[in-house]
């Protein structure tokens, strides 16, 4: 949020490592398709052989049928899980995307505010499932933390990794800028992080992290020793240079979504 008063959505790892060593291969680059070219726009985790788990802005416009030229539907989506993507690289396409439906009867358009107004209010809950038109081969899913993992730890003593692909650092301007000059590889990254503990006006279901994440992670996952505790969501600059907010997957509502559809 630029200076407390705007949200938008997270994309690439700021100041991260890239995954030269494969270190994340549950980790996927996922892409959109617009008149025929294929663009990087947000970041996922296999978390069953068939099923990628990521943020329910980051699938969300994905409303129409296979070969609908109106709309973007499961044709216009795929995911490779390799380090670094090029054409070459193996991708899986999607056969259909499952939204947390209070996110689909809350979402009200472009939303602002770092409290439990527009997009952290109660019932717009970030988090969709990507069931695969096939298994991805020879990549163990991730474990999903069960409910109210972060609960039980003393969050001030523990390290956070979050993952992502997308932008890496801004040279000049941001991404209100016209002319910003950015850095990006479109490789998969990643970073340690700790939690910052002081609630300031935002909802339970999300957990703050120190500077990360940006446009492109969105989506990505936040693990704690293996397991994934939490989604890429919220950046609050326009720089990625500030904290970040996390959606808690061990939420009773990410926990009930989970359960029913996974």
């Amino acid at each position: 949020m630029l200076l407390l008063t705007t949200t938008v959505p997270a994309a690439a790892v700021i100041d991260g490592t890239t995954d030269t060593t494969n270190s994340f291969p549950n980790v996927g680059g996922l892409q959109l398709q617009d008149e025929g070219e294929w663009f990087d726009f947000c970041t996922g985790t296999l978390v069953a052989p068939d099923v990628v788990l990521t943020a329910a802005h980051c699938t969300d416009f994905f409303t129409g049928d296979v070969g609908d030229p109106d709309a973007l539907g499961p044709d216009d989506w795929r995911v490779s899980f390799d380090a670094d993507p090029d054409e070459n690289s193996t991708y899986y396409g999607a056969d259909h995307f499952v939204v947390h439906p209070d996110w689909l009867a809350n979402q009200v358009g472009p939303g602002g505010g770092n409290s439990k107004m527009s997009f952290l209010k109660d019932g717009l809950e970030d988090i969709a499932l990507v069931f695969l038109t096939e298994d991805v081969a020879n990549v163990t899913p991730a474990p999903v933390a069960d409910a109210g993992y972060l609960d039980g730890l003393d969050l001030t003593s523990e390290t956070f990794t979050v993952v992502g692909y997308g932008t890496d650092e801004y040279v000049t301007g941001s991404a209100a800028s016209p002319m910003a000059i950015t850095v990006y590889d479109g490789a998969r990254s990643y970073k340690d992080v700790t939690v910052i503990t002081k609630q300031d006006l935002f909802p339970d279901r999300f957990v703050k992290i120190t500077k990360s994440v940006c446009f492109g992670d969105s989506g990505g996952p936040l693990f704690h020793e293996g397991t994934l505790v939490a989604l890429n969501t919220w950046t609050f600059s326009y720089r990625c240079d500030g904290p970040n907010l996390e959606y808690r997957v061990d939420s009773a509502p990410a926990q009930s979504f989970l359960d029913a559809n996974l």
